[in-house]
Protein backbone atom coordinates (compact mmCIF):
# COMPACT_ATOMS: atom_id res chain seq x y z
CA UNK A 1 0.00 0.00 0.00
CA UNK A 2 2.79 1.69 0.66
CA UNK A 3 4.24 1.33 -2.68
CA UNK A 4 1.56 2.08 -4.53
CA UNK A 5 0.72 5.38 -2.67
CA UNK A 6 4.42 7.07 -3.06
CA UNK A 7 3.78 6.00 -7.01
CA UNK A 8 0.63 7.80 -6.92
CA UNK A 9 2.39 10.99 -5.29
CA UNK A 10 5.16 10.55 -7.96
CA UNK A 11 3.05 10.82 -10.55
CA UNK A 12 1.14 13.42 -9.01
CA UNK A 13 4.32 15.54 -8.60
CA UNK A 14 5.62 15.00 -12.08
CA UNK A 15 2.34 15.25 -13.62
CA UNK A 16 2.26 18.94 -11.99
CA UNK A 17 5.85 19.59 -12.57
CA UNK A 18 4.97 19.22 -16.25
CA UNK A 19 3.01 21.07 -16.62
CA UNK A 20 4.33 23.94 -15.08
CA UNK A 21 7.25 23.98 -17.19
CA UNK A 22 4.88 23.95 -20.20
CA UNK A 23 4.43 27.83 -18.77
CA UNK A 24 6.00 29.72 -21.76
CA UNK A 25 7.46 33.32 -20.38
CA UNK A 26 6.48 35.91 -22.95
CA UNK A 27 8.67 38.68 -21.38
CA UNK A 28 11.55 37.28 -23.25
CA UNK A 29 11.03 39.77 -26.45
CA UNK A 30 8.27 42.27 -25.14
CA UNK A 31 9.01 44.50 -28.60
CA UNK A 32 9.33 42.04 -30.81
CA UNK A 33 6.08 43.18 -32.40
CA UNK A 34 6.86 46.53 -32.20
CA UNK A 35 8.46 48.71 -35.20
CA UNK A 36 11.91 48.59 -34.60
CA UNK A 37 13.58 52.21 -35.40
CA UNK A 38 15.24 52.62 -38.35
CA UNK A 39 18.94 52.19 -37.76
CA UNK A 40 19.76 54.54 -41.38
CA UNK A 41 18.25 58.31 -40.96
CA UNK A 42 17.46 58.83 -43.73
CA UNK A 43 20.47 61.56 -44.81
CA UNK A 44 19.95 64.73 -45.85
CA UNK A 45 19.62 65.16 -49.84
CA UNK A 46 22.60 67.82 -49.80
CA UNK A 47 24.90 65.81 -47.32
CA UNK A 48 23.87 62.82 -49.96
CA UNK A 49 25.13 64.53 -52.93
CA UNK A 50 28.15 65.98 -51.18
CA UNK A 51 29.57 62.64 -50.23
CA UNK A 52 28.53 61.16 -53.26
CA UNK A 53 31.03 64.38 -55.27
CA UNK A 54 33.70 63.28 -52.26
CA UNK A 55 34.06 59.73 -53.23
CA UNK A 56 33.79 59.82 -57.02
CA UNK A 57 35.98 63.11 -57.28
CA UNK A 58 37.92 61.94 -54.91
CA UNK A 59 38.04 65.14 -53.14
CA UNK A 60 40.42 66.65 -49.67
CA UNK A 61 38.28 67.74 -47.29
CA UNK A 62 38.25 71.48 -47.86
CA UNK A 63 36.88 70.47 -51.55
CA UNK A 64 34.00 68.75 -49.97
CA UNK A 65 32.92 71.02 -47.41
CA UNK A 66 33.31 74.03 -50.31
CA UNK A 67 30.77 71.63 -52.41
CA UNK A 68 28.40 71.15 -49.50
CA UNK A 69 28.71 74.76 -49.00
CA UNK A 70 27.77 75.49 -52.44
CA UNK A 71 24.62 72.90 -52.67
CA UNK A 72 23.29 74.24 -49.19
CA UNK A 73 23.05 77.90 -50.49
CA UNK A 74 20.82 77.06 -53.42
CA UNK A 75 18.63 74.48 -51.18
CA UNK A 76 15.91 76.44 -50.58
CA UNK A 77 15.81 76.53 -54.66
CA UNK A 78 16.42 72.76 -55.07
CA UNK A 79 13.45 72.00 -52.61
CA UNK A 80 10.86 74.62 -54.27
CA UNK A 81 10.77 73.13 -57.43
CA UNK A 82 9.36 69.92 -56.26
CA UNK A 83 7.23 71.77 -53.74
CA UNK A 84 5.89 74.49 -56.91
CA UNK A 85 3.24 72.52 -58.38
CA UNK A 86 2.08 75.59 -60.41
CA UNK A 87 4.89 75.52 -62.43
CA UNK A 88 4.72 73.35 -65.86
CA UNK A 89 7.30 70.28 -65.97
CA UNK A 90 9.29 72.31 -68.92
CA UNK A 91 9.39 75.22 -66.31
CA UNK A 92 10.66 73.23 -63.05
CA UNK A 93 13.36 72.16 -65.46
CA UNK A 94 14.42 74.85 -67.06
CA UNK A 95 14.63 76.21 -63.23
CA UNK A 96 16.69 73.10 -62.27
CA UNK A 97 19.19 73.89 -65.40
CA UNK A 98 19.74 77.33 -64.08
CA UNK A 99 20.17 76.27 -60.39
CA UNK A 100 22.53 72.92 -61.52
CA UNK A 101 24.85 75.53 -64.13
CA UNK A 102 24.90 77.94 -60.90
CA UNK A 103 26.18 75.01 -58.85
CA UNK A 104 28.47 73.95 -61.66
CA UNK A 105 30.03 77.22 -62.03
CA UNK A 106 31.11 77.45 -58.36
CA UNK A 107 31.89 74.13 -58.00
CA UNK A 108 34.37 73.86 -61.25
CA UNK A 109 37.22 76.59 -59.90
CA UNK A 110 37.64 74.08 -57.04
CA UNK A 111 38.78 71.39 -58.67
CA UNK A 112 41.64 69.54 -60.55
CA UNK A 113 41.89 68.95 -63.97
CA UNK A 114 41.03 65.39 -63.16
CA UNK A 115 38.34 66.02 -61.25
CA UNK A 116 36.65 68.62 -63.57
CA UNK A 117 36.62 65.97 -66.24
CA UNK A 118 35.42 63.47 -63.97
CA UNK A 119 32.56 65.69 -62.44
CA UNK A 120 31.60 66.83 -66.45
CA UNK A 121 30.99 63.15 -67.19
CA UNK A 122 29.12 62.56 -63.91
CA UNK A 123 26.91 65.55 -64.51
CA UNK A 124 26.24 64.27 -67.97
CA UNK A 125 25.31 60.88 -66.60
CA UNK A 126 22.69 62.78 -64.34
CA UNK A 127 21.35 64.61 -66.96
CA UNK A 128 20.33 61.43 -69.12
CA UNK A 129 19.09 60.10 -65.78
CA UNK A 130 16.23 62.83 -65.26
CA UNK A 131 15.48 62.39 -69.17
CA UNK A 132 15.14 58.76 -68.59
CA UNK A 133 13.11 59.38 -65.92
CA UNK A 134 10.98 62.19 -67.58
CA UNK A 135 10.41 59.76 -70.97
CA UNK A 136 9.02 57.22 -68.16
CA UNK A 137 6.15 59.19 -66.97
Amino acid sequence: MKLKLSYLFFALALLFAADGFAQVDRRIAPNQYKRQKSKDKQKDFIQQAADYYKKELKLDDFQAAAVREIMEAERDQITSLSTDQETTVAERKDKAKAIYDRIDGKILPLLSEDQKKKYKELRKIEDEQAVDLESDK
